[in-house]
């Protein structure tokens, strides 16, 4: 198959320009059927993937069977730029079985040969993010504080949002200012979640007056009344949308700041998040709620690492043994 690779550009997904013409219009429906932009953005991604090794191999992918399923996993591995961890394997191979199980329900194949495709084992009770310690948290707030350049107001505004109520980096920039709001007497704040769901979380104080400071000097410099402010919640200069990828780099570079030496990310603050509100006692099915898992042994995968470290009897054995 000479699998040569196209952008289409109306759908912005690559795909080989000799796959039946059915195929590529049901591979577009397949990436259609997620509500969530992040995850049709994920899976397209790694679908090009799987498109790059049917293109380097010479193979039909409509003809791939297990085996192919297995030396693509390998391939996979071999050719990212650094070695990705068995969880984002197992989500590429699922991406791509998820593909063909789209094809065989839609009656294109008749069957998913890849699903019995290897995949690494995942610990279910494991995560490699890390929590920050409450001083940690504290630390990155105050770099955040200190920050300079002309953002700096939109960098302690994100921070604390992150910080003191863990939704996901992905809900905070893609939440637009007319999604804050009050009830109750709180303000609050719509977001909308996996799945295309939208909830409502309370805005604590000290996250609010961020946002207020934030908006109120934007409003400032785009020359309107405060609230006839308009766009993202978050937004870049010119006031398009600020990216996942660039509020991902802010947040490494202040906890550099902080003289934070563990790897954070956006998604550490959201594990700090779980793991301060569990420190302060908040109960667990209160913290799922507030993460929108569904499941709590999602939420208790936040918190095993942490209290496993807790509960280490280690220090006991050694005080024996001095």
């Amino acid at each position: 198959m000479n699998a040569e690779l196209i952008v289409v550009r109306s759908e912005d997904v690559a795909l080989p320009l000799d796959l039946p013409p059915i195929i590529l219009d049901l591979t577009r429906a397949w990436l259609w059927s997620f509500d969530s932009k992040n995850t049709r953005d994920t899976y397209e991604r790694y679908i090009r993937r799987w498109f790059e090794f049917c293109n380097e191999t010479g193979l039909d992918p409509l003809e791939a069977r297990k085996p192919h399923g297995d030396v693509f996993s390998r391939w996979f591995q071999e050719t990212a730029r650094r070695p990705p961890k068995p969880k984002t394997v197992a989500l590429v191979l699922s991406t791509v079985s998820s593909w063909y199980e789209y094809l065989h329900e839609t009656e294109a194949l008749d069957a998913n040969r890849f699903k019995k495709t290897r995949r690494p084992k995942i610990p279910r009770k494991h995560s490699e993010t890390v929590a920050l310690t409450k001083g940690e948290a504290r630390d990155l707030l105050r770099a955040a504080d200190a920050d300079h350049g002309r953002e700096r107001l939109r960098t302690a505004a994100l921070l604390r949002l992150l910080l003191q109520t863990g939704v996901r980096i992905s809900e905070a920039v893609n939440a637009q200012i007319d999604d804050l709001g009050f009830a109750r007497g709180y303000r609050t704040l719509r977001i909308t979640v996996k799945g295309g769901d939208t909830i409502t979380r309370r805005l604590p104080v000290e996250a609010t007056h961020a946002l207020d400071v934030y908006l109120a000097e934007r409003a400032h410099r785009e020359g309107v009344e405060l609230q006839d402010l308009r766009g993202p919640l978050f937004a870049t200069s010119t006031g398009q949308s600020w990216s996942r990828s660039k509020a991902f780099e802010l947040v490494r570079r202040i906890a550099a700041q902080a003289g934070i030496t563990s790897k954070v990310g956006p998604h550490s603050l959201r594990h700090t998040y779980a793991s301060l509100a569990q420190e302060a006692g908040v109960a667990m099915r209160q913290i799922q709620l507030d993460l929108n898992h569904a499941d709590v042994s999602t939420t208790e995968i936040y918190l095993h690492s942490r209290d496993r470290l807790e509960k280490d009897a280690s220090q006991v054995v050694a005080s024996l043994l001095e």
